[in-house]
């Protein structure tokens, strides 16, 4: 996991030139890019491989963090399979600047973080402020963010498909975009009612601050050593070196 991140990073600087396929630039170069591009989903499939190993037999226990993580596995994995479309050159010329960009870019770099940050909120947020955000509440914000943001990202793919530009102000004065404007409409009301819900998750965090139900010692039983209570004198073992009916923490002794 960690080679595949170093490696995500170093292709991740030579890439830049899939941004210039359309501009003119040498067909070598082209070649180049879209080759480097493209090699750039070989170490994210292994990180992704490594994601579902990990859950793969796990003891999984649905809380509000980990449902989180799952939904940042499914936009990530959704988002990267537009572009491998995106890095071929000959695709990119006819999807390039349309609304497929828009999702393919959303879906990895916006959504897919955001997930990750609501999934850290929720889990260490008891190790910060001695008190648990509220399940129910994280459930349903989880529920409807992630619909949400696939009514809103995916039928852009559709868009794309369709030809429709990005970054125009008015899309009713072209002919060919006109039966286009239902799927506009659902996305900017998706896209309204993925903003609202947001609201229960500021109520969540602010609210909880002050009448969350008070965190147990180690509320997730994790072995990690930011959980610990006790003066750490020793580690005995990795982080990773349990499972559901081997809970130990890494300052505790094998019996």
């Amino acid at each position: 996991m960690v080679l595949s991140t170093l490696a995500i990073a170093l292709i991740g600087l030579l890439v830049w030139g899939h941004h210039m396929f359309i501009s003119g630039i040498n067909p070598y170069s082209v070649l180049a890019f879209s080759v480097l591009t493209l090699a750039i989903g070989v170490p994210s499939t292994v990180k992704t491989l490594g994601w579902l190993g990990t859950l793969w037999g796990g003891h999984l226990r649905f809380s509000t963090p980990m449902l989180f993580c799952l939904g940042f596995v499914s936009v990530f994995v959704t988002g990267g399979l537009s572009g491998i479309v995106l890095g071929q050159p000959l695709m990119d010329q006819y999807f390039h600047d349309t609304y497929f960009v828009v999702a393919h870019f959303h879906l990895i770099m916006g959504v897919a973080a955001l997930f990750s940050i609501f999934a850290a909120t929720h889990y260490w947020f008891p190790l910060l402020f001695g008190r648990m955000m509220h399940d129910g509440l994280g459930r349903w914000h989880f529920a409807l963010t992630f619909v949400g943001v696939h009514a809103i990202f995916l039928p852009m793919h559709f868009l794309g498909m369709a030809g429709n530009p990005r970054r125009y102000a008015d899309f009713t004065s072209f002919d060919f975009l006109t039966p286009l404007m239902p799927l506009h409409r659902f996305i900017t009301l998706a896209a309204y009612a993925t903003a609202a819900a947001q609201i229960l998750f500021l109520i969540n965090l602010f609210g909880s601050m002050r009448w969350g139900r008070l965190a147990p010692a180690n509320p997730w039983r994790a072995v990690t050593l930011e959980w610990a209570t006790q003066p750490i004198a020793q580690v005995y073992c990795g982080p990773s070196e349990y499972s559901g009916s081997n809970f130990r923490m890494q300052n505790q002794p094998a019996d």
